[in-house]
């Protein structure tokens, strides 16, 4: 036998008295190479976190970059650090959160610029009503729109408290509408019948008024409605 073979036999033995000899398989040259694709978790905001009344309403769901909105009464903490480029429909003003039927959306900014273009406004008679008075049905909220038609628009109509009566002049019928209401900016009057639960907090009256083609919010306004006692409420001059 050959010297250098002998001399391979003993490294053998001695690498198995010390641990073992290992063989290693190297690699077929026409093995495949299989990759696990890696999937992103997508965030979606449920629904439920997305009702709104009033563009007000809405925020931001995500802490960094935003892709959605969401109402503030479902906003967490962020406490993350932010990159400072611009990405999404809503950094760097290339939209904001608006409510729209109903569902905080994404308002592009090309939107934006034309909603400030209009708004809505509010006027409600009687100053001090309760149910007991015989001269009204309740008190009488009008729509006052600059830069649109209120009878081109979807007009919604949400109280915290209460409900809406339409009181027409042809025959003067009253007809209970209910809460919420939706109609074309006609005049409602908002009223009750039992007292409530508690009067230390208002009556809110939201009104917002959208493009029923586009959903786009064209104004939105608010009247609260203070108690005066558990039958009387006086209508609260605007700030």
């Amino acid at each position: 036998m050959e010297k250098p073979v002998i001399v391979f036999f003993v490294i053998c033995i001695m690498l198995i008295l010390l641990g073992g000899c290992t063989a290693v398989t190297p690699p077929s040259p026409n093995a495949t190479t299989i990759i696990t694709p890696v999937t992103t978790a997508v965030t979606t905001v449920p629904l439920e976190n997305q009702t709104c009344t009033a563009y007000t309403d809405c925020v931001p769901a995500q802490c960094c970059h935003p892709t959605s909105c969401m109402n503030q009464a479902s906003v967490r903490v962020c406490n993350v650090l932010c990159t400072a480029s611009c990405e999404g429909p809503l950094d760097c003003g290339a939209g904001r959160c608006g409510c729209v039927n109903g569902i905080c959306s994404v308002i592009p900014s090309a939107s934006v610029t034309q909603v400030s273009q209009t708004s809505l406004r509010l006027t409600a008679s009687p100053r001090r009503y309760s149910p007991l008075m015989s001269s009204t049905v309740g008190v009488g909220i009008e729509v006052n729109a600059s830069g649109f038609d209120p009878a081109d628009a979807i007009v919604s109509w949400n109280a915290t408290y209460g409900y809406f009566l339409s009181w027409g002049p042809v025959d003067y019928t009253v007809q209970e509408r209910g809460n919420p209401v939706i109609n074309h900016g006609e005049k409602l009057y908002w009223s009750f019948i039992e007292r409530p639960m508690s009067t230390s907090e208002p009556v809110v009256v939201i009104v917002t008024a959208a493009d029923p083609a586009t959903g786009q919010v064209l104004g939105s306004s608010s009247i609260t409605l203070d108690w005066d006692s558990d039958y009387w409420v006086n209508v609260r001059n605007p700030l």
